[in-house]
Parts: structure tokens; sequence; C-alpha cells
């Protein structure tokens, strides 16, 4: 049985430039477009890029608390689309980094930011469990990163 595929549909204040970015940077495939929307294929996942007036978003300043992106299920996979970014250039908006070493949620993770400023993340983690489950530990995103009261 195939799994279900995830439906996101996002902001784009300039639709060419965003789903070109994509294409490029993140190897999407290109699917139906409209002078309003565009659909790209995000590792089989259908990413939807709305048309939005530029004036019309506040960009965030950091990764919380909205970003998306993909979890990978082999660490070479990861390190493959870590390897594109790095040969075309493109900033990282948080470097490639390992979070949780040596604990149970340990996870390579990194996060790029498109022209939109939609902010996205690629991580692997070492146990697959650690993506949906182990629910009795409590620790959620980045200790670093995560703004402060």
């Amino acid at each position: 049985m195939q799994r279900p595929c995830f439906h996101l549909s996002i902001p784009a204040r300039d639709l060419t430039c965003s789903a070109a970015w994509y294409v490029r940077v993140l190897g999407c495939r290109p699917g139906r477009c409209s002078p309003v929307a565009a659909i790209l294929d995000l590792g089989g996942h259908q990413l939807v890029l709305q048309q939005t007036p530029a004036d019309d978003q506040t960009p965030q300043r950091g990764i919380y608390p909205r970003h998306f992106g993909l979890v990978f299920d082999s660490l070479e996979r990861w390190q493959q689309l870590r390897e594109r970014i790095e040969q075309l250039g493109e900033p990282f908006r948080v470097a490639p980094k390992c979070r949780y070493s040596s604990e149970p949620l340990e996870h390579w993770t990194f996060f790029l930011q498109d022209p939109a400023d939609n902010w996205l993340e690629f991580k692997h983690y070492r146990d697959p469990e650690a993506a949906l489950g182990l629910l009795e530990l409590k620790e959620v995103g980045d200790r670093d990163l995560r703004p402060q009261p």
C-alpha cells in the first residue's frame, strides 16, 4: 500500500523566481502552473506555490514558529542534498549540524530559505523511530535556536 503524499501550499512573492529556485536548488519536478500558482513535486509530496503580493508578508526572523521540509530515510540521501546545495553555492540559513549527538533523538539537519523567505529544514534521524515515535521523550526542536521567553 502506498503512503499518501502530503500537500502544502505556501506563499511566493515572485512565482517564477520561487518555482525556478525549487527546481534548481532542491531538484523538484515541476507540475501544473497558472499565473497565480505552481505545483512542484518535493520528494514525492505536492508543494504548491501561491502568488502573494510582496507587501502581504512579514519575513520570519528565524526557524520558529514556521518551517517545513523533508526527513530523509538515509544519511546518504541527506548528504547528497547537502552537497548539491554546497555545489550550487546556496547559503545555508542554519549550517548542517548534528543535533542531540549520542542521544536517542540524534539527527543531522540544515535549513534553507527560499526566495519568498519560507524556511525549509532537511534532516535525517539516526533512529527512524525518532521521527514520529519515542513519545516518552519531551524534547522538540533546537535548544539553541528556540527564542527565549
